[in-house]
């Protein structure tokens, strides 16, 4: 009996996909149409909001709450030690769990219990929990149709009845990553822990569902801008997830960025199509480790906001807007692109001094993260990496900080070159990466 619930559940879910894929096809014509002028109008708004990002900033320094949305801050004592992460897009069980299938999961694990074992504060920086992702599974199908049937109720009763679905689904999330939610729920109740919020996980834009994110949590605090502030009060350095100014993925404007999701997620599941991989390969991680990924700012198209890599944050704009060649004042300190960067060059070959991009933690057995050295009053980008066990001996012994489950994990410290077109790391981990994720 339970094998025939198990194959109409995967029948029904299956057909959702295919009925999805096929309105897609119906709509295709006239949809085309409507996100090119959609993607078109919010490039242009996102141009104001790049003019106006920079006076946003300058309030958060100054303790003022800047316009909404998305105008939550706390201020941090930054003489702590303090670890900032973001884009870990953690998701449901199933093909969806990126992370279990990119090795990183224990390894998170791993270091959260380093860092807090060094008294760091802990920052996830948003998108950690991704409830844009659905299907792969009858329960990520049945989450996609109740999302869509939410959506259609009017009033009170549909508000409340998406807060549940949305209470519901990040439940299933933390008992999915049990684990780390266990370790995070100690650093929130010792007061080590601060949540940002993306785009992936903006559902915590609405109070009710960041109180209840923040009682996973331990009571962390989930707000939108972190100040780390020296003794006199004057900032340090403004973390945030640089959403804001994206013409796709914007707080209040993310339509096109839920819909590029929603549309990969329908290709990957509709039965007989062979959709491209979406996680990032091992090739990457091993670029990346070997010194080959340029440490550049993003450039995409000033008419339809996006490049043909799908990146839609204008960091050029933002340099340009912060006028980022200076040596002084707070740094800015983002995550959201999934590209790490420190001190980036722009196009004009002048370097954005004060600004540093965590990265993500999707890499094949690797994740990105920043480091804030107190003494230094400056950020340090890091790549935490599962070394395989047979050519771990390529890997110098002292970047060797740990294992997990008998693989041992390295932390590789990537510094600019002279020139600042590249990250190189403090020591050679490429050849030695796991080649199978556990």
């Amino acid at each position: 009996m339970r094998r025939i619930v198990q194959r109409c559940a995967i029948a029904a879910a299956d057909t959702w996909a295919i009925v999805k894929f096929g309105a897609g096809v119906l709509v295709f014509p006239i949809g085309a149409v409507v996100v090119t002028i959609r993607a078109v109008r919010n490039t242009t708004l996102a141009r104001d909001r790049v003019l106006s990002f920079p006076s946003q900033v300058a309030a958060v320094r100054l303790g003022i709450t800047p316009s909404p949305p998305a105008n939550r801050m706390t201020r941090l004592d930054s003489s702590a030690p303090t670890v900032i992460v973001s884009d870990l897009h953690r998701c449901f069980p199933g093909p969806r769990d990126w992370t279990k299938r990119q090795g990183t999961k224990p390894l998170y694990a791993a270091m959260l219990d380093h860092y807090t074992s060094l008294g760091y504060r802990v920052v996830e920086n948003g998108d950690i929990e991704d409830h844009w992702m659905v299907g792969g599974t009858p329960y990520g199908q049945w989450y996609d149709a109740a999302r869509v049937a939410t959506r259609l109720i009017p009033g009170r009763t549909g508000v409340e009845l998406r807060r549940a679905l949305t209470r519901r689904h990040l439940r299933i999330i933390v008992d999915n990553h049990d684990g780390i939610y266990q370790r995070l729920r100690l650093l929130g109740e010792a007061g080590r822990l601060v949540r940002t919020v993306g785009n992936h996980d903006d559902v915590s834009l609405d109070p009710v569902i960041a109180k209840s994110l923040s009682g996973h949590l331990g009571g962390a605090p989930v707000v939108d801008y972190v100040v780390l502030e020296d003794d006199d009060g004057e900032a340090a350095a403004v973390v945030t997830h640089g959403h804001q100014t994206d013409g796709w993925n914007a707080p209040g404007r993310s339509d096109l960025g839920q819909l590029a999701t929603w549309l990969a997620c329908t290709l990957s599941d509709t039965p007989g199509l062979e959709a491209p991989e979406t996680v990032p390969p091992r090739s990457l991680t091993a670029a990346f480790l070997s010194g080959a990924l340029p440490n550049v700012l993003l450039r995409i198209s000033p008419r339809f906001g996006a490049n043909r890599s799908y990146d839609s944050l204008d960091e050029e704009s933002l340099f340009d807007a912060f006028g980022g060649a200076a040596e002084s004042g707070p740094w800015l300190l983002l995550g959201h692109t999934h590209l790490p960067v420190m001190q980036p060059l722009s196009r004009s070959g002048v370097r954005w001094a004060r600004y540093a991009n965590s990265g993500n933690g999707l890499w094949w057995s690797m994740i990105t993260a920043l480091e804030w050295d107190p003494t230094a009053g400056s950020p340090v980008l890091v790549a935490w990496v599962l070394v395989n066990r047979f050519t771990a001996d390529a890997v110098p012994p002292e970047a060797i900080v740990g294992e997990v489950e008998g693989t041992p994990l390295a932390r590789v410290v990537m510094r600019t070159t002279p020139d600042g077109r590249r990250l190189v790391p403090d020591v050679d981990a490429s050849a030695a990466i796991e080649g199978v994720p556990t």
